[in-house]
């Protein structure tokens, strides 16, 4: 039987939770980062730079990942429960991400994030907020994308791309990408051939 997208990410990363902004923490050896436009520019502000900004997006992901790879996408919705007494579960509607993009997603169990992993989640009060993540399987195609991934760059939504049989992340955010890459040879082959998209700081951010 197949497994679920939760079986195969808590097989490959227990006791982690699936949001970008951790991966550079987790999976800091294998992990780079890349600009989206010229001189580390956060944000598009005319057409040419929004068909830039995807241009540069879907050749690095198609490197990366290849054509017609099946990849899972994942976003998730989070819930604060301690904000919302006496109401139980509580969650703002117009923040499902189900209503943003336009995939088919499914829901996976919710995560209490610091029972999961205190050291990155304490909230300092009651540690309750939840993360439920939102999951469907896509193929990856250059253009295929481009509003998910314009999204992504407007942060309108936060969502990534995971291959498990090729171990890859993609985790576009506003600026650029976050790759993680356990194959070394593949991660060095594309800083080298994008190294004008790589970050002069010493972080590499």
């Amino acid at each position: 039987m197949t497994k679920t997208f939760e079986q195969q990410w808590n097989d490959h990363f227990p006791n982690k939770v699936p949001i970008p902004y951790v991966f550079k923490f987790y999976f800091s050896e294998y992990w780079f980062h890349i600009h989206s436009l010229p001189k580390s520019k956060q944000y598009a502000d005319t057409t040419e730079e929004v068909l830039l900004l995807l241009d540069h997006q879907n050749q690095i992901i198609t490197d990366c990942l290849g054509l017609d790879t099946s990849v899972y996408l994942v976003t998730g919705n989070y819930i604060t429960p301690h904000y919302s007494q006496p109401e139980p579960n509580y969650f703002h509607p117009e923040y499902d991400r189900r209503k943003i993009i336009s995939y088919n997603l499914i829901e996976s169990p919710s995560i209490n994030l610091h029972q999961i992993d205190p050291d990155y989640f304490d909230d300092g009060d009651k540690n309750d907020d939840c993360f439920i993540p939102l999951y469907t399987q896509v193929i990856w195609r250059p253009k295929k994308h481009d509003d998910l991934l314009l999204k992504i760059a407007n942060e309108e939504i936060e969502a990534f791309l995971i291959s498990f049989d090729k171990k890859i992340i993609v985790a576009p955010y506003d600026g650029g990408i976050d790759f993680i890459i356990q194959d070394e040879i593949l991660k060095q082959d594309l800083k080298v051939k994008y190294k004008d998209w790589l970050s002069p700081r010493d972080d590499g951010l």
